[in-house]
């Protein structure tokens, strides 16, 4: 057999070509990319003494360019070219009128000036850089590094949503695993205490911890009614709430001195789970765990639909607070027509509920491309509603801005512990952000009312309207998040060189002190000392260019969102300074009464908790009786005390064995017929005797029956609703 005809020499071959190949291959792009690999890093890795920013209709050039070619000429051609070539471009030059030819010495040290745009941004750079020899640009060192790593990067590996990272890539950020050195991690979900322990000082991600506190439903409720208490004229914004079954009594209390129809929730549901309406609280078991809620009665319709508010906010920092509100979102249409609860409606979700993921269930949900029609719309169309009704539209807003400003200051002293118990040193940007999702539901008074907070909400494009809404968004949000402030580069070389004296014990220059990114209330006056109306008018670029002891990365940070909010609106600080006085009450709630106060409702908890701890253990017990006896148990407690180590151990030890090998006993075909037979004399005595009918009645009649007894026995529940005797023999 000749062996260069068989199979496996021709599969050797195709493996060695391919080697071969591929080794060319990178050899021509190491080759290719050297000399756009010195000049990358000699831009990217030095500290700039001047930078200013401003956008790119803005950028000070001779001839327009579009960014999409001067991002190319930033990380310089695929063509290979000498230094010479690339230094002569005039988008980059030497100060101070040297000469930048390739016959021409080059300096140690020079200044270079250009432009550089980084995700959508031009700088103008002016600092000091190190211009490498070109007959030692191909050695391969270690700091020869390429452009691209001076990108912001981002992971979108934990979220569903493909839009996000689609987004990202056309702002320029570069998608990254979650074991990378990412700039932003967006999830849909909150993270672990061991994530936030782990990030360093450049890195944010799209959680606040403890803003579980408003997400909850259970936790919402429980902060909106701790407020209520402390400013009862300033927090009406939510219908009046119990927590069941710690609030049990009063809601039963409310129910017999007034006839409303009550709205049930589940403590921790989403997407209209588990919702259900009622005129009578007797049918509530007196230990479901559920949010009881007042329905409102008269809510504002559109063509006689009953609609809500998805209100899209961004909170940047919670130490000052900032929070922004984006001006356009989504309002959420029912898809039956309204009418006021009654017993014959209060089944029909489609009427009385406006969740999306209810509605478009139904046959009746309307998908229209115009903005005035449709189950969802946006909330420029229900402006214009409002225009045409003359109602005042600046007006409404207002107090929905006022709203979500309360239902976070609920929780701000959480917020504020939680974030700096997890990021103590984030001393450059802030560390977090969080997109929450506001569902408000407007009365017919066109007052606004808080339903619920999502701190995840959906990013789903499903329809026009959606893809017009949730992409300007994302976009405008990772364009308003003060990434780019933070040099990644610089802030590792600062770690390296802390960890390396902290554990050789260096005593060299003590490091620079960190300026935490905190200030409470009255870092908000930085906004009126940073905001200059004179460079807005005349539309120059801001700059940020403050006093030496003024500057600092909290002063960074508001210019940065200040000039680019995009369509977001800024309503925490706000401009008004009686605005602001007015909200500086509430930041004082955890010297009036602590939030870990003792109350009614939490000590009822206690007693629930309690009482269900002891019902635990008891069964536990029972079942350690009947397993091993009391009186041997006992005696072995005895002996237990008395015996010594060693042979505790072993006795330990033999019962372990037993118990492993133990097998339970025969049981014959002779038992198993009597017991059947049995089973079936009680049931049949049941069916005679008429027992659970009997029950049955006598539950109804008392008013004790459970939503349980209605949905395992319905044919009764019916006949005893229509008048018939369950009772008496057919």
């Amino acid at each position: 057999m000749n062996l260069k005809n068989s199979k496996f020499y021709k599969r050797i071959q195709e493996l060695r070509h391919f080697s071969k190949e591929k080794i060319r291959k990178s050899r021509e792009q190491r080759t290719r990319v050297s000399v756009s690999r010195a000049l990358d890093m000699a831009l990217s890795e030095q500290v700039c003494s001047d930078r200013e920013w401003f956008s790119s209709e803005q950028s000070p050039t001779a001839e327009p360019a579009s960014p999409r070619r001067r991002v190319k000429k930033f990380r310089c051609p695929k063509k290979k070219a000498s230094v010479g070539q690339q230094m002569d471009d005039p988008y980059y030059h030497l100060a101070g009128g040297q000469s930048s030819g390739g016959n021409s010495p080059m300096q140690a040290e020079a200044k270079l000036q250009g432009l550089i745009q980084l995700n959508n941004t031009t700088y103008r750079v002016d600092c000091p850089t190190r211009v490498l020899n070109p007959l030692k640009i191909n050695d391969g060192g270690p700091e020869d590094r390429s452009g691209s790593d001076s990108k912001s990067t981002i992971c979108v590996t934990n979220s569903r949503y493909a839009m996000i990272g689609k987004i990202s890539k056309t702002l320029g950020y570069r998608l990254v695993k979650e074991s990378k050195l990412w700039n932003i991690l967006w999830s849909d979900s909150f993270p672990g205490v061991e994530l936030f322990k782990n990030m360093k000082r450049f890195q944010q991600i799209n959680h606040f911890p403890g803003m579980i506190e408003i997400c909850r439903k259970d936790l919402l409720s429980r902060n909106l009614n701790r407020m209520q208490k402390q400013f009862p004229q300033d927090y009406k914004i939510f219908p009046k709430t119990w927590m069941l079954p710690a609030d049990y009594g009063d809601a039963m209390n409310y129910a017999l001195n007034h006839k409303r129809t009550f709205i049930l929730k589940p403590d921790s549901g989403a997407q209209g789970r588990g919702i259900w309406l009622t005129n009578d609280l007797k049918t509530i078991g007196a230990h479901e765990r559920l949010i009881c809620q007042t329905y409102i009665h008269r809510p504002l319709l559109i063509d006689g639909y009953k609609f809500d508010l998805r209100v899209y906010t961004l909170i940047t920092s919670v130490d000052p607070l900032r929070i922004f509100v984006y001006n356009e979102g989504l309002a959420r249409f029912a898809t039956n027509k309204y009418v006021e609860p009654t017993p014959g409606n209060s089944n029909d979700l489609y009427m009385h509920l406006t969740n999306y993921s209810v509605n478009k269930r139904n046959s009746h949900y309307e998908l229209c491309d115009n903005d005035d029609c449709g189950s969802k719309r946006k909330l420029s169309a229900i402006n214009n509603w409002m225009r045409r009704h003359n109602y005042d539209v600046d007006e409404f807003w207002s107090n929905v801005d006022d709203v979500i400003i309360k239902t976070v200051l609920s929780a701000w002293p959480v917020l504020k512990h939680n974030y700096h118990a997890c990021f103590p040193g984030h001393d450059k940007i802030q560390a977090c952000f969080e997109i929450l999702g506001f569902d408000i539901l407007v009365d017919w008074k066109l007052k606004p009312y808080i339903l619920e907070v999502n701190h995840s909400p959906s990013f789903h494009t499903n329809e026009q309207v959606d893809r017009e809404v949730k992409r300007p968004l994302i976009r405008d949000t990772l364009n308003l998040v003060s990434t780019s402030l933070a040099d990644k580069r610089l802030i590792l070389k600062e770690d390296r060189k802390r960890v390396k004296q902290r554990l050789l014990k260096i005593r060299g220059e003590p490091p620079a002190q960190r300026h935490r990114l905190n200030g409470g209330i009255s870092k908000a006056k930085i906004d009126v000392k940073t905001s200059n109306p004179e460079a807005k008018a005349s539309g120059n670029p801001v700059q940020i260019e403050a006093e030496p002891g003024d500057q600092g990365p909290l002063a960074q940070q508001i210019a940065w969102e200040d000039g680019h909010l995009g369509n977001f609106r800024k309503i925490m600080p706000p401009p008004d300074l009686a605005k602001l006085a007015y909200y500086s009450r509430f930041y004082a709630q955890s010297n009036q009464v602590s939030i870990f106060a003792e109350t009614a409702a939490s000590k009822k908890r206690e007693d629930l908790a309690r009482k269900m701890r002891i019902q635990i253990e008891e069964k536990k017990a029972k079942q350690q009786q009947m397993l091993n006896g009391k009186s041997k148990r006992e005696s072995r407690k005895r002996l237990a005390v008395m015996l010594p180590r060693a042979v505790r151990e072993k006795n330990r030890m033999s019962l372990f064995r037993m118990r492993e090998n133990w097998s339970p006993g025969f049981i014959s075909d002779a038992e198993e017929r009597l017991r059947h037979t049995w089973l079936h004399m009680r049931s049949e005595a049941i069916r005679t005797l008429k027992i659970t009918e009997n029950i049955y009645s006598t539950l109804y009649e008392s008013g004790h029956l459970t939503n349980t007894d209605m949905v395992v026995y319905p044919h009764l529940y019916h006949n005893l609703q229509h008048g018939f005797d369950i009772r008496q023999n057919p």
